[in-house]
């Protein structure tokens, strides 16, 4: 789809009070000059600030003009269609937007929505290396716009303050390199790749923790610690810690057999019964009190839901007794004028069956308020009725739940009392508790606590299987991502796909050189383009832009070389191969008239522009524009002059 044309027909500014001020443009080359303090320099930064500049109002242009004008509006044509922008600085919630055909967007959104409008695509680059932790800014249309608007302090260098590799991005994508070099599944890929690596470290590093410390825990339980770190060999482990656990219950199950028979027959028999009997009574107890535990928790439950529906019919019969006292208040609420002549209705004897108001008969009676008190009344009897209820339910709950409680209170006395008979013979037992228990005890826990550690370990050995199948998968989708990004970038052919750009950059230099001999002096400039960089060469062998750019070039050979730039890039435009809006504002700077007569101005000036005006005029550059602000500009054929007299200062 070729991109569209930007061209922009009218700019106006609108103060607080009084005329508004205009500029109209035209197709083809705009000159918009003035003597120095006529405001040319103002009313280009204002346009730049239409155009989604995100710096504050204060700082988009002067001070004055911010307190005396309160918006900014430009008619532009995309391709055929108009195109409205507007900023407001003044209205409230509004100084962050720009308003498209009357609908704000936020300054953020309106670099998208732009670059839609005018078919080109928003593409995201890498800064650096495309593996990096940083994500892949979004290549704007403000980065573009730097590249159409050259303002007066960029004439020094290709684009003033703007990084290299965002240069580098915004000429691949006018040449329409930049789909195929910053495709959306290169992006993918990169991602997947920082993804893949920061798995694989994190795997390595968790797996080397695991080893050292599933090796210690292995070692401590006497299992062999050379074994691989495995499922396998900590399900093994746990197996062994199983067997040992069992052993060891049946070797304390022994002695406490063996202690209770020494026991039971040391006691005499009387006590032997006693606390066989206080055992069985205690085990009755424990059981009934559970059973009171859990009748006493449902219990309360019950209560609750019978308190919370109390109070919801109470919430009811309020609501009615207030709707039945309003529609008494309003009931004998009549029509006092009439609707036709507004006239106030005199009260007249006409029969109860006849409308009070126009007197005509009707079949039923007026009085329908008596169903709806009925209906009211009837209403409030059966709510009262399920509120009387509801409140002997709540009492009767309450009388059981107390009984409940007093019942497990009982309960709770008589676990007391068993408690302290079978006290003393507890003491008989304790005292002659052999110390292997202890010991069996103890080894015990410290199976539990290592068994614990190993399913831990087992878990952290999930993990790194689930890690490993992760990287298995997004190295799968790597490989097949790698396959279609080096299909697209096999497409790429930067040489070929510069050449026309090159050709006319070339092309203008000649041009300089018919009209003003020898002005250019370092021969054909030639393009080095890489997927990483470019540079612009001279045939002496000096860079004149891009990496490795020389400080040594002259400020005559870069002042040359810049408007030779644009005019490349504006002969890209209606090019279905290139993404160029047909768009070109050159701002000359002041060091032109402030180091030059006025003859030597104007022939500078001419001169550089007249090339312009030739390739404009061509039918292949339909609906572009150039706009180049200057003081001179005098005797040129062939363009559309607009002339700012009122001077500021």
């Amino acid at each position: 789809m070729t991109t569209k044309t930007l061209v922009i027909k009218q700019l106006s500014r609108f103060p607080k009070t009084g005329d508004f001020d205009e500029l109209n443009f035209e197709y083809g080359v705009n000159i918009l000059v003035g003597e120095k303090n006529t405001g040319k320099t103002q009313w280009l930064r204002m346009l730049d600030f239409l155009m989604g500049d995100r710096e504050p109002v204060e700082k988009a242009f002067d001070e004055v003009l911010v307190e005396k004008y309160d918006s900014i509006k430009g008619v532009f044509m995309v391709g055929d269609e108009e195109l409205i922008l507007e900023r407001h600085w003044k209205q409230s919630g509004n100084k962050g937007k720009v308003f498209v055909n009357k609908m704000p967007i936020i300054v953020d959104n309106f670099s998208s929505h732009l670059l839609s409008l005018l078919n080109i695509p928003t593409l995201h680059y890498p800064e650096g290396n495309p593996l990096s932790p940083r994500t892949w800014p979004e290549l704007s249309w403000r980065s573009l716009f730097r590249h159409i608007y050259r303002q007066q302090k960029s004439w020094g260098e290709l684009v003033s303050k703007q990084p290299d590799v965002q240069q580098h991005a915004c000429l691949l994508l006018f040449l329409g390199i930049a789909e195929n070099q910053f495709s959306s599944q290169y992006q993918k890929l990169s991602d997947k790749q920082k993804k893949l690596y920061k798995l694989q470290a994190g795997k390595e590093e968790f797996s080397n923790m695991l080893n050292q410390i599933s090796r210690e825990l292995l070692s401590e339980q006497n299992i062999n610690s050379h074994i691989p770190i495995t499922e396998d060999s900590i399900n093994s482990a746990i197996d062994s810690l199983d067997a040992r656990m069992i052993s060891l219950l049946n070797q304390r199950d022994q002695v406490l057999t063996s202690l209770q028979n020494n026991v039971l027959e040391e006691f005499s028999p009387e006590r032997t019964i006693i606390f066989e009997q206080l055992s069985n009574k205690w085990a009755r107890l424990q059981t009934n009190r559970i059973e009171i535990s859990s009748q006493i928790k449902n219990t309360q439950s019950r209560l609750r839901e019978m308190e919370e529906y109390s109070v919801k019919i109470e919430d009811e019969l309020s609501r009615i007794e207030r709707t039945k006292s309003a529609g008494e208040i309003f009931r004998n609420l009549r029509v006092t004028n009439c609707p036709v002549c507004e006239q106030s209705i005199r009260p007249n004897n006409k029969p109860s069956n006849s409308c009070y108001l126009c007197g005509q008969t009707i079949e039923i009676d007026l009085d329908e308020n008596k169903g709806s008190e009925q209906r009211l009344d009837f209403e409030i009897e059966q709510l009262c009725s399920e509120n009387e209820e509801a409140k002997e339910l709540v009492t009767l709950i309450e009388d059981e739940l107390t009984s409940l409680i007093s019942a497990q209170r009982f309960i709770d006395e008589e676990l007391a009392s068993i408690q302290d008979q079978m006290k003393p013979l507890q003491v008989a037992a304790s005292v002659i508790l052999p110390p292997e228990i202890s010991e069996i005890d103890m080894e015990l826990g410290r199976i539990q606590e290592s068994k614990k550690h190993l399913e831990r370990i087992k878990g952290a050995i999930e993990l790194q299987t689930n890690l490993s199948e992760q990287i298995a998968q997004i190295d799968s989708e790597v490989i097949e991502l790698e396959t279609e990004v080096n299909k697209l970038l096999d497409d790429i052919d930067f040489k070929e796909s510069s050449s026309f750009f090159i050709e006319n950059i070339n092309q203008y230099l000649e041009l300089l050189n018919q009209s003003n001999n020898n002005s250019w002096d370092q021969g054909k400039v030639s393009l080095r383009l890489t997927d990483k960089n470019f540079s612009f060469i001279t045939a002496t062998k000096k860079t004149i832009a891009g990496v490795k750019k020389q400080s040594s070039i002259g400020d005559t050979t870069i002042l040359y070389f810049l408007p030779a730039y644009n005019y490349a890039l504006l002969s890209l435009s209606n090019e279905m191969q290139y993404h160029y809006p047909g768009l070109s504002i050159l701002e000359f700077p002041a060091s032109f008239a402030d180091d030059s007569d006025k003859e030597e101005l104007k022939n500078h000036e001419n001169f550089i522009l007249e090339p312009f005006i030739d390739l404009l005029k061509q039918p292949d550059m339909k609906n572009t524009q150039l706009i180049a602000v200057g003081r001179a500009f005098e005797g040129l054929q062939g363009v559309n002059q607009v002339k700012l007299t009122h001077k500021w200062i």
